[in-house]
């Protein structure tokens, strides 16, 4: 998933007054530069009194999350069927 099309994505989901949850089933990639995206969606969440979930990350996505830091950020589930 391209940076551009993560932020795209995040800056219209802004003000939906609820908390928001990715579904990243269908993600094997994301851009060097998503944690930052993501990050900064989250604490534009969370002034909002929101919530940001990442749902479904394969192992290779959680594995990568953690090597960029930002795993305890984020309310990280596995891709049903993965350990």
């Amino acid at each position: 998933m391209p940076a551009e099309e993560l932020r795209d994505k995040s800056l219209s989901l802004l003000g939906e007054d609820k908390d928001i949850t990715l579904n990243l089933d269908k993600v094997e990639y994301l851009d060097a530069s998503a944690p930052q995206t993501l990050l900064a969606f989250d604490m534009e969440q969370k002034k909002l009194g929101q919530h940001l979930h990442l749902d479904n990350a394969s192992p290779y996505l959680r594995q990568w999350f953690e090597f960029a830091g930002v795993g305890e950020q984020f309310a990280l589930t596995e891709r049903k069927g993965s350990k």
